[in-house]
C-alpha cells in the first residue's frame, strides 16, 4: 500500500497529548525543551522527535490556509503545484523577479534568509549526536537514523541548488562550535557526504510495505537518490566551467532507478481524462504510481485550503505560457512546425485541436473544467479566463491551468480543511529520469525509450517515439540556437520535451533549466492565447491588455517591456545573505553578486 504523510507524523504534538496513555506522562518534558536530562531514554523518543521532522520537508500543500511564501523564490508555499510560476511554463499578473536579474531582496537580507538557514541541519545533527543514548539495538533506531538521513540529505540537496559550496556540519553546534565561522565546504565533497548518507538511509529504512504506517521506506529514498543524480550528473556536465565528471551520479541515477522500475506502473484510464484526473483525488491509497503522497482527510482532523484557492485562481494570479502550450505535439506524434494536422494559432480552440491529450487536461479549453454550483463566493473563470479588464481573479496569459483542479464544491467548502491529497513522489518522474541518464551516458537504446517515454506517450495514446525517426521541431530547434546557443540533439530534445509536458506545473522545471545550463529559456518572449475580441468584448486593447504583431496577449508589455533577462553571469546560483558574510569572514560570496 502507497504511504501516506499523516497527521500526528506531520505535527510535532506536545508531549502530554502523545503520552497520555504512560503512566510517567506528567514527568515528561515538552518535545521543544529536549534536554540531555529528559529524554533519549525509549524507541518511543526517537519515533516522537522525527516526527516534527516530516512537515519540514514533506510540505505537500502545506497546511490551513497555506498562504505563507517560501524564499528564495518567491512562491506560495505550496511549491508542488505553484513552483513554475518563476518559469517559462508559466507568468503570474505580477512578474517574478527570480531570473530576471532584477533579484536583489535577500543580497542585503538578514542573517538566515533566502534559503541560507541551518535550523533544518541543526534538528537533524540534534538527534543523530544523542540517539544512540537509548541504548537500542541496531534494527530498532536504524529505521529512525534512515529517515533523519533522507531529510538531510534532502536539504543538503536543496542547499546545493541554491548555493553550490554550503558548510557540511557534522554535529549539532552551539555558540563557541569553530564551525561557525568556517569556509563554505565544497560542492564536490557535499554532494559525495549527499550520496553517502543517502545510501545509508536506503540500506536503514524498511522495504515497502514493511515500514511502520504512514513512514518513509526504501522506495521513497532510492526516488530521492533517483533525483539527485541526475540533477548532479547533468549539471555537472553541462557546468563544464565546474571541471566536475557528472557520470557517477548519472550512474547513481539509472541504479536508483532500476530498483523501481518493476515496482510501479503508470495508472491507465481513458486517455482524455487519466492524466488530469491523477491530480484531482482525496486519496492515493492502492495507486500503483504514487510513490509518496500527502494525506488530508476528516479523519486525520488535517486539512489545506489548496482546491478552495485554486478553483478561483487567488493564488499567484497565473496562467500558463505560449512557450509551454505550443511544446506540445499533435496527436500524430509530429511538432506543430510540420504536422498537417496543426490547425493554426486563430484561438484556443483552434490550436487545441489534434493535440497530444494532455495539453487539454493541463490548460483549460474554453468551456472546459467549470466551476459546480457551490456557496464559495469567487469568479467562474474556467470557462472564459478572467483577463485585465475584467473583474474577479486574473489569468494574465488566457490560459487557465487545469491540472490540480478538483471541482468538488464539498472540498471547497471545507476551506483550510480541504482534503485533496497530494502526490510527491510519482513513478512517471523515474520513467523520465531514466531516459534522460541513460542518454547523457550514451547508454540509450529503443528498448529503454520503449519501457520510460513510450510508456508515458501510450497511457495518452500518443505515438510512440522512434529512436533515428524524432519528429522535425524548427520552431523548438531555433528557441535552442538563440537561446541557449547550441543546437541540441533530436532524440535528446524529444526526451526532455517529455519532461517538460508530462512534468508541468509538478514543480521540476526550474531545476531542469538550472541543470541543463539553459536559464536563457527564461528570455523566450512571455505570450497568451491569441486573443479574439468576440470573446472578451469588455476586454479593451491598448488599454487593459497589449498584443503581439499576431495578436498574442503580452503579459508583460508595460511592466517588463524588455523582457526577461536571465544573467547567466550569477543566476545559476542565488546570493548568501550579506550579514551573514559579514558575520563569518570566511564565507565568500556567489560569483557576481
Amino acid at each position: 500500500m502507497k504511504k501516506s504523510i499523516k497527521t500526528f507524523i506531520f505535527g510535532l504534538v506536545s508531549a502530554s497529548l502523545l503520552f497520555s496513555c504512560k503512566k510517567d506522562s506528567l514527568d515528561r518534558f515538552p518535545l521543544d525543551n529536549i534536554t540531555d536530562q529528559n529524554y533519549w531514554k525509549t524507541e518511543n523518543d526517537l519515533k516522537l522527535y522525527n516526527n516534527s521532522l516530516y512537515p519540514r520537508y514533506i510540505v505537500g500543500f502545506g497546511t490551513d490556509y497555506a498562504d505563507g511564501t517560501v524564499q528564495p523564490w518567491g512562491v506560495n508555499v505550496n511549491t508542488l503545484v505553484y513552483g513554475d510560476v518563476i518559469t517559462d511554463n508559466a507568468a503570474p499578473l505580477t512578474y517574478s523577479k527570480v531570473g530576471t536579474d532584477e533579484y536583489i531582496a535577500y543580497l542585503s537580507g538578514g542573517s538566515g534568509s533566502g534559503g541560507w538557514n541551518f535550523e533544518g541541519i541543526k534538528q537533524l545533527n540534534f538527534f543523530l549526536d544523542n540517539y544512540k543514548r537509548a541504548n537500542l539495538t541496531a534494527d530498532v533506531a536504524n529505521k529512525y537514523v534512515g529517515e533523519v538521513y533522507f531529510f538531510k540529505a534532502l536539504d543538503y540537496f536543496t542547499k546545493v541548488k541554491l548555493f553550490g559550496d554550503v558548510p557540511w556540519l557534522q554535529h549539532s553546534l552551539n555558540v563557541n562550535s569553530p564551525e561557525l565561522t568556517a569556509a563554505r565546504t565544497p560542492r564536490a565533497q557535499v554532494m559525495d557526504s549527499v550520496m553517502y548518507i543517502l545510501n545509508k538511509a536506503i540500506d536503514y529504512l524498511p522495504a515497502k510495505g514493511l515500514e511502520e504506517s504512514n513512514r518513509l521506506n526504501k522506495d521513497m529514498a532510492q526516488f530521492l537518490k533517483s533525483r539527485i543524480g541526475l540533477y548532479e550528473g547533468t549539471y555537472r556536465k553541462y557546468h563544464s566551467e565546474l571541471g566536475l565528471d557528472g557520470s557517477k551520479f548519472l550512474g547513481y541515477c539509472t541504479e536508483a532507478s532500476e530498483a523501481l522500475l518493476t515496482k510501479y506502473s503508470l495508472v491507465q484510464g481513458d486517455q482524455k481524462s487519466v492524466y488530469n484526473s491523477l491530480f484531482a483525488t482525496e486519496s492515493y491509497k492502492n495507486n500503483t504510481e504514487i510513490v509518496m503522497w500527502r494525506e488530508y482527510s476528516a479523519a486525520l482532523n488535517y486539512g489545506a485550503a489548496f482546491s478552495r484557492y485554486f478553483a478561483q485562481n487567488l493564488r499567484h494570479q497565473f496562467g500558463a505560457t505560449r512557450s509551454l502550450v505550443d511544446d506540445y505535439l499533435c496527436s500524430d506524434g509530429q511538432s506543430i512546425s510540420t504536422s498537417p494536422l496543426f490547425q493554426g494559432k486563430g484561438s484556443i480552440q483552434i490550436e487545441m485541436q489534434n493535440r497530444d491529450p494532455r495539453l487539454s487536461q493541463t490548460v483549460a479549453n474554453f468551456g472546459t473544467y467549470e466551476l459546480a454550483a457551490t456557496t464559495i463566493q469567487g469568479s467562474n473563470n474556467a470557462p472564459l479566463p478572467n483577463l485585465p479588464g475584467m473583474s474577479g481573479n486574473k489569468c494574465p496569459t488566457g490560459y487557465r491551468l487545469a491540472k490540480w483542479f478538483y471541482n468538488s464544491p464539498a472540498d471547497w467548502d471545507r476551506v483550510t480543511s480541504g482534503q485533496q491529497a497530494a502526490p510527491v513522489f510519482r513513478f512517471a518522474e523515474i520513467l523520465l529520469n531514466y531516459a534522460e541518464a541513460k542518454y547523457e551516458l550514451g547508454q540509450i537504446s529503443q528498448s529503454v525509450i520503449d519501457q520510460t517515454i513510450n510508456k508515458l506517450r501510450s497511457r495518452v495514446g500518443m505515438p510512440n517515439l522512434v529512436i533515428g525517426n524524432e519528429p522535425a521541431d524548427p520552431r523548438l530547434d531555433a528557441i535552442y540556437q538563440t537561446y541557449v546557443g547550441t543546437p541540441i540533439a533530436p532524440l535528446l530534445r524529444e526526451i526532455r520535451r517529455e519532461r517538460r509536458v508530462e512534468m508541468a506545473f509538478e514543480n521540476t522545471r526550474w531545476d531542469d533549466l538550472m541543470r541543463w545550463k539553459a536559464g536563457k529559456l527564461i528570455n523566450v518572449p512571455v505570450e497568451g492565447i491569441k486573443f479574439v475580441q468576440s470573446q472578451f468584448p469588455a476586454v479593451v486593447v491598448n488599454k487593459d491588455i497589449y498584443l503581439s504583431a499576431e495578436g498574442y496577449i503580452l503579459p508583460y508589455f508595460k511592466t517588463l517591456p524588455a523582457g526577461r533577462k536571465f544573467n547567466e553571469s550569477k543566476a545559476y546560483l542565488f546570493p548568501i545573505p550579506t550579514e551573514d558574510i559579514l558575520l563569518n569572514k570566511n564565507l565568500t560570496q556567489n560569483p557576481n553578486w
